[in-house]
Parts: C-alpha cells; sequence; structure tokens
C-alpha cells in the first residue's frame, strides 16, 4: 500500500501559517506505514488490548514517536479500519479485472477468509469504526458485478444474485470468527461447499 495513501487517512493534513498545504516529510510518511503495520501485527496477536509500548516495540521506533503521529489506540485503530476498507475494494477491482470469473470470484472470496483472519482478535474494535462511506458502496457494486459476470459466463446459477454473495462473505466471517486461531481449514471448506452450491447444475 503506499505510505502516501496510509498516511492520507491516518492523519489530517496540517497547514503552514500562510494557509498553503505542506508535504509532509518523507521519513514522517515512512514511520506512518511503519506504526500502522506493526500495530497491525500486534493487534492480530494480542487483541485491541494491546499496548502502545508494544506496538511501538515492534515498529522498532521510540513510543513517543508513535504518539506524535498517533494521539493513541482510538486513532490507530480508525486509520487501520479506513485501510481494510480500501485493501477490501481494491481486492473487489482485481477480481473484477480477471478475465476468468471463476478464478476472479474464488480469489476475492479467498482473500476475504484470510482478511478476517487476520483481525480475529479485535476485529469487534474495528466493527463501529468502519462507516458506510463511498469506498464501501463503490465494493459492493463491484461485487454485484462480478457476480454478474460470473453467472453470464456460466460459473454461477443463473439465479444467483449480488445479494447471495453478500451473504455467503458475512457467514463466512461468522465462521472465521469461531475458528481456532491459526486453522484456517474450516473457513476454506465452508466456503468451497457453499461455492458449490452456487454453481449450475447443483
Amino acid at each position: 500500500m503506499d505510505s502516501a495513501l496510509v498516511h492520507s487517512m491516518a492523519m489530517t493534513p496540517r497547514t503552514n501559517p500562510s494557509n498553503t498545504p505542506r508535504a509532509p516529510r518523507r521519513d514522517a510518511l515512512r514511520n506512518d506505514e511503519i506504526v500502522i503495520n506493526a500495530a497491525r501485527a500486534v493487534f492480530a496477536e494480542q487483541g485491541p488490548q494491546a499496548s502502545m509500548e508494544a506496538i511501538a516495540s515492534r515498529a522498532g521506533l521510540g513510543v513517543g514517536t508513535i504518539y506524535r503521529r498517533f494521539a493513541g489506540k482510538g486513532e490507530l485503530l480508525d486509520a487501520i479500519a479506513r485501510l481494510f476498507v480500501e485493501e477490501m475494494d481494491q481486492a473487489a477491482a482485481a477480481a473484477l479485472a480477471d478475465p476468468d470469473p471463476a478464478a476472479g470470484l474464488e480469489r476475492f472470496l479467498e482473500f476475504v477468509g484470510t482478511f478476517n483472519a487476520e483481525k480475529r482478535r479485535y476485529a469487534a474494535a474495528l466493527t463501529d469504526r468502519v462507516s458506510e462511506d463511498a469506498v464501501s458502496a463503490r465494493t459492493v457494486d463491484r461485487v454485484r458485478q462480478l457476480t454478474r459476470k460470473a453467472v453470464e459466463a456460466g460459473v454461477l446459477a443463473p439465479d444467483v444474485t449480488g445479494d447471495d454473495i453478500k451473504a455467503l462473505i458475512v457467514a463466512l466471517r461468522g465462521v472465521v470468527a469461531a475458528s481456532p486461531d491459526g486453522d484456517d481449514a474450516g473457513w476454506r471448506r465452508f466456503l468451497r461447499i457453499h461455492l458449490a452450491g452456487l454453481r449450475p447444475g447443483r
């Protein structure tokens, strides 16, 4: 993920006294990306109760550096939630661009499973932080297009809709949440079985 994008999601741009926007320093952008990646890893291991000191240690930065960029865990979780929304949208776009509708759909759904497995321990802390914004709406539209493309290619049965795929995604999240840490076999089996049920001649 481009570090400038990460920064734009994590921070409010500062302005100089003349009110002319000033580009953030390159090392500050790099530190933002390092901190967010470290926070994702630590939250995945310890949950949202993880300390800022643990995140600083993983990032290889002083805790004061982190507090200068993010006022606390709340701001970090906000930045991570927005980043997840962007990543989901990018995955949907890549799947839609795949010339093979079957491969695109399966890769997207596998991404969703892996994506949710990463944040299993702190998903609840992110739930209220992900708003229904323009990016989320665009992702939903892309999933509908991806579904329609798969139906037209004969990959999915004619009566399958985007709402069916959306319901599968919601159910997949539940299976991931109920699975033991590090055990991806359950949700992958669930995905295979339900995709088979959506194919022609099921």
